[in-house]
């Protein structure tokens, strides 16, 4: 019985953990009698099988609805190894905040994945290991990205903004493209002082691609399959279950065009003194910058912000057609602060709490980074009486943190509010488990923050977003369903966009 149980989970993997499958019965043997010696337990967990651990227990393609599932019964941490690989999901924010901030020597570090270098993205800031090159990055991003420089660039969100409001009333079918336009050129000037080529740029067309293939293609589970067999990644792509490598060249591609063109043209023009204000502006300023650094290090902010803010606009669309009486509460705020007609600027974000409060519950209820960017321990650890092991990629698992509510699954902005209206001060240090941990918090959180709040408040102030209805005048339905991969966001839907004004 068991026998056929495990043939059948077996036949039900992709073929490429079957092949690493196979292989770590062939190669890894030594992994069974693998101990610990005289140390501490693992934190608890589920079971695992010999040779492969827990391979067949997470589903590859939403693991953080697995590793919730394994919080409710083994605690908020939780150890699992699958094949070779150490891992430690971690599903409590405060115990989060205390490993990534009170022991942040040992948990800062990234895996060492051999997926980012076969994919390009290796010197990308946000997958850095923690080393003099990442404390590079770090340095010269704190000379632009500082909270207090946000405000140095509030006319180019609203710029954009409004633009993004001419192009939903023009031709609101394409709203996806529109958000991945509005955040890839506030991106690019924020970045490269460089303003787009109209709507078909290539360098945020290209951008869009490059994110789709990392979000779909670079999941840990698919770098432990890596890490623990590292042979494999010398088979070519037509071998079973390698399909994946065939993204691999392409991507290479683009992100060295995306580091090296934007860049080379800003520095080009920083020589000519016409490079208006941006963060390359910034770095050549500076003076003592390593020129690769500096291409990686603003590659990866344009890249990050790019495209996870356009997933964020896309869910905030989702939920205002799903939950319209949240979208007639934010409605009558704006038309209370500004007057029904008027657009907003920064000067108005004070005194429309309701609406910070929608942008807080649209990642609460779909985190566009379900379990976050992996962490990796630099050193071994113990924590409440368990052993976490040197090289273990740490989980800090996002989708768990946001479902510690009543009726998780329920749109509510009030979670976030007082009695009285106000946002609850604890809630923006909460918001903040979707930027990161520790010192490897997203650098740009407060420009990301900047962009999604001109953007809901200017559509919105116009703008009123409903089902769309079919040929016969049938309200079409939508389906609540979400892409897989590192990143997450809506599965195409449709909608009709009108002028609420008229």
């Amino acid at each position: 019985m068991e026998h056929t149980l495990f043939q059948t989970k077996l036949s039900s993997l992709p073929p490429s953990l079957v092949v690493g499958v196979l292989c770590g019965v062939a190669f890894s043997l030594w992994l069974a009698i693998r101990s610990k010696g005289g140390q501490l337990p693992y934190p608890p967990g589920p079971k695992r099988l010999p040779f492969i651990g827990n391979v067949l227990d997470v589903n590859l393609k939403e693991p953080h609805i697995t590793y919730t599932q394994w919080a409710a019964k083994y605690g908020d941490v939780v150890y699992s190894r699958i094949l070779n690989q150490d891992f430690v999901i971690i599903s409590s924010e405060k115990i989060a905040r205390h490993l990534a901030d009170q022991r942040s020597t040992i948990y800062s570090d990234r895996p060492q994945s051999p997926l980012y270098k076969l994919f390009g993205v290796e010197r990308m800031t946000f997958l850095l290991t923690y080393c003099n090159e990442w404390r590079a990055h770090r340095k010269l991003l704190h000379l632009s990205l500082k909270p207090e420089a946000v405000d140095k660039y509030q006319d180019l969100y609203l710029t954009n903004a409004r633009r993004l409001l001419d192009n939903l009333k023009q031709n609101g079918v394409k709203f996806r493209e529109h958000f991945h336009l509005y955040t890839g050129a506030i991106s690019l000037e924020l970045t490269y002082g460089r303003r787009i080529e109209g709507k078909n740029d290539p360098i945020i067309a290209m951008a869009t691609s490059l994110g789709v293939i990392l979000s779909e293609e670079t999941t840990p589970e698919k770098g432990g399959l890596l890490m623990a067999f590292p042979l494999l990644r010398y088979f070519p792509a037509w071998f079973p279950g390698l399909g994946f490598k065939r993204y691999a060249g392409a991507s290479k591609k683009m992100v060295r065009t995306l580091a090296e063109r934007p860049y080379n043209t800003a520095k080009q023009q920083m020589e000519s003194g016409i490079l208006p204000q941006c963060l390359v502006h910034d770095f050549l300023t500076h003076g003592d910058v390593e020129e690769a650094s500096a291409k990686d290090a603003a590659a990866g902010v344009y890249l990050g912000l790019s495209t996870s803010a356009a997933a964020i606009l896309e869910t905030l669309v989702l939920a205002m057609i799903l939950f319209p009486e949240v979208q007639q509460k934010v409605h009558a705020e704006l038309d209370t602060v500004l007057g029904k007609g008027n657009l907003p600027t920064f000067a108005d974000r004070p005194r429309l709490p309701y609406l910070q409060a929608v942008l807080f519950e649209v990642l609460r209820w779909q985190p566009v980074f379900p379990l976050g960017v992996p962490h990796a321990t630099t050193a071994s650890d113990i924590y409440e009486g368990h052993y976490i092991p040197e090289g273990c990629i740490v989980i800090f698992n996002v989708w768990a943190m946001t479902r510690n509510c009543s009726d998780p699954e329920r749109f509510d902005p009030k979670r976030h509010l007082t009695p009285d209206g106000q946002i609850i001060p604890q809630a923006r240090q909460h918001h903040g488990i979707h930027f990161g941990f520790g010192r490897r918090v997203c650098p740009g959180r407060t420009f990301a923050e900047y962009a999604l709040w001109a953007a809901a408040a200017t559509m919105l102030s116009s703008l009123k977003f409903e089902r769309a209805k079919d040929a016969k005048g049938n309200y079409i339905d939508i389906k609540l369903a979400f892409t897989h991969g590192q990143a997450s966001h809506p599965l195409p839907f449709e909608c009709s966009i009108s002028n609420r004004l008229d």
